[in-house]
């Protein structure tokens, strides 16, 4: 049984067939290295973007936060006069 496996596997044919199955592994383990490093490099861009994302937030939130109600107002697009009426909220609210 033996021989005869060793006398296939010693044939052209059998040769061939190594060869096939020898590159099949080198270009499934190609693959799988590529797809891994891909999926790598997608999380790092998207982790990059949430950061990005993140420390522009917060300067917007620390340019918001340093407005008063009016300036907010009219940045935001508010007419001067209607904004001009949040003036008068703060120490209103102040003294209930």
């Amino acid at each position: 049984m033996i021989a005869a496996l060793l006398k296939v596997a010693l044939s052209p044919a059998g040769k061939a067939l190594g060869a096939l199955l020898l590159a099949g592994s080198l270009l499934g383990g190609l693959y799988a290295f590529a797809y891994s490093s891909g999926r790598t490099a997608g999380r790092v861009e998207q982790l990059q973007d949430t950061v990005a994302a993140y420390e522009k937030r917060t300067g917007i939130d620390n340019e918001t936060n340093s407005l008063g109600r009016v300036a907010l107002c009219l940045e935001l697009g508010g007419l001067r006069d209607e904004c001009e009426q949040l003036r008068g909220l703060d120490t209103a609210a102040k003294g209930q």
